[in-house]
């Protein structure tokens, strides 16, 4: 922080100042040369001030906010009964702890904000929403395929019915692979898996078994252990 020097008194490490404001009331201005972000930094869209005082936009994608966090969407692929994977922008050296993917705006959401394709969709077995935590969260995984360092406490929420759209159903297992050398597949709990690194979230789409919906917006959540 800066030493001021005001009418010949100096005051020293002056975080910021507050001047009156003409009409009333008071306006802070707040020293910013500590500041150590550039535009890669801040989430995408978001303003800051640099460390000289001028203002930036974050051009950050994936993510913002604490580095062991990172979040993002992406649109599975048409066609179904398939695996796909997304690259996940993780700058980190640690691995996954927990993770949430999701129907993008929400499963149960049939606003403008949601994705009534989803909603109305009688693909059963097509799920919304799946999740882990890792079993045994201070053991690095070796991407193996089997292993409690490579395991997963999951839980799956899926359509149930080919007639009604908002008939659910939902399964948790408490061993998953989660950590995995092989795709994702069209068992309930490895529908999704973190595949061969911490930053390949692997997924296969629904066709007569469980699976994303193909052709639909899905947003991933992911915690770090650093």
């Amino acid at each position: 922080m800066p030493d001021i020097d005001y009418k010949g008194a100096v005051y020293p490490d002056v975080p910021g100042i507050e001047l009156p404001q003409d009409g009333g009331g008071w306006a802070r201005f707040t020293d910013v040369s500590a500041t150590d972000a550039i535009e890669a930094d801040v989430a995408n869209g978001k303003i800051f001030f640099k460390s000289d005082g001028s203002q930036a936009t974050g051009t950050a994608s994936g993510g913002g906010g604490a580095v062991n966090y990172v979040t993002g969407s992406f649109t599975t692929v048409t066609s179904t009964g398939t695996t796909a994977s997304v690259s996940i922008p993780y700058t980190g050296s640690g691995f996954p702890i927990a993770a949430l993917v999701y129907v993008k705006g929400g499963a149960y959401n049939n606003t403008s904000s949601g994705n009534s394709t989803w909603y109305n969709s009688t693909q059963r077995y097509a799920v919304g929403e799946w999740g882990f935590s890792k079993s045994v969260q201070d053991s690095t995984p070796t991407y193996g395929t089997s292993g409690a360092a490579n395991q997963g406490v999951t839980h799956v929420i899926y359509k149930n019915s080919t007639s009604t759209a908002t008939s659910y159903s939902r399964t948790s297992a408490m061993t998953t692979n989660v950590f995995s050398s092989s795709n994702a597949n069209a068992t309930a709990a490895t529908v999704c898996r973190i595949k061969g690194n911490a930053k390949t979230l692997s997924y296969f789409t629904a066709a007569s078994s469980y699976g994303l919906l193909a052709n639909t917006d899905y947003t991933y959540q992911i915690i770090y252990s650093s």
